[in-house]
């Protein structure tokens, strides 16, 4: 097998069967975690961020790998269009059979991979969440060249991946799972600043990456009483407690997570990225960023 086989490939493959399973219900098919508070937790938070992109405006907005239609179905009500594509046809089924029984109308969920440009026309809001880890480098670059070339001016390309805090991370395909990058938030920034029209507009974390809940439940609750019912009642108080804090532990300890995930040397982390498409590329842009 080829490097390109190996993940891309084999993620496109993973993906389709894993949307034709039965046992996965609602976010679960595409946001993947040992238990589905996490899930929820994880969902909770780009959905509040993406709505504040969304806003008022009445945007025309392009989900790129779309799912279920975990993200588009949340903010298509206040679009003027959506347009979902996505590689696993079984996934698209999901989407536009939540999306009808939701009476949605405006959304539209096609077919189509990532090695070709778009011909979708132009948009004001791009979002690639959770992609670009399923994707080899040159897959990934040629990715975010696509959707940027799909951004209106001024339009804003929201990027979503878990990152590798100190270098980066490949995780092998074995009998579960398919092989799965998880690069440096500098890795994405380097590959966003070989693309002249890019202007960086916000760089940083999703949520606080030291997600205490999270970690309790991983390390300090012995696993045969992970699904017990007091254990899961204390959880779910205690990520609600994190979803209604979040933003302001961002605000005022961003700088602190930075240091904290690198001392006590924490894998990974939900990273986000946004930039804008500018009108007279020049320059390369000036990414900074870690």
């Amino acid at each position: 097998m080829t490097k390109k086989q190996s993940c891309t490939t084999a993620n496109a493959s993973y993906w389709q069967q894993r949307g034709e399973r039965n046992d996965l219900p609602g976010n679960e098919v595409t946001l993947i975690a040992e238990h589905s508070r996490y899930v929820a937790y994880i969902d909770s938070q780009e959905r509040k961020l993406l709505s504040s992109l969304v806003g008022n405006q009445r945007p025309r907005v392009l989900d790129v790998g779309c799912g279920v239609g975990r993200v588009a179905l949340e903010i298509a009500p206040r679009c003027s269009e959506l347009i979902g594509i996505d590689i696993a046809e079984s996934l698209l089924d999901r989407a536009r059979s939540a999306a009808k029984e939701a009476g949605i109308s405006n959304v539209h969920f096609q077919r189509q991979g990532l090695d070709a440009p778009f011909d979708l026309g132009t948009f004001d809001l791009v979002i690639l969440s959770g992609v670009l880890n399923c994707l080899d480098d040159d897959d990934a670059q040629n990715a975010l060249k696509y959707c940027v070339d799909s951004l209106a001016v001024g339009g804003i390309l929201h990027i979503r991946n878990n990152c590798a805090v100190r270098q980066r991370i490949e995780l092998p395909e074995n009998d579960v799972e398919p092989p799965f990058i998880h690069r440096t938030s500098q890795e994405y920034l380097s590959m966003l600043g070989e693309i002249p029209e890019v202007t960086l507009r916000h760089e940083g974390f999703l949520f606080p990456p030291i997600c205490v809940p999270n970690i309790v439940y991983y390390h300090a609750i012995p696993k045969f009483l992970r699904d017990r019912q007091p254990a899961r009642s204390i959880l779910d108080a205690w990520f609600r407690l994190e979803e209604l804090t979040a933003p302001t532990r961002l605000k005022w300890l961003g700088p602190a997570y930075k240091a904290a995930i690198h001392v006590i040397r924490k894998p990974t982390f939900f990273h986000v990225i946004e930039a804008t498409r500018s009108a007279t590329p020049t320059h390369a842009p000036q990414l900074n960023g870690g």
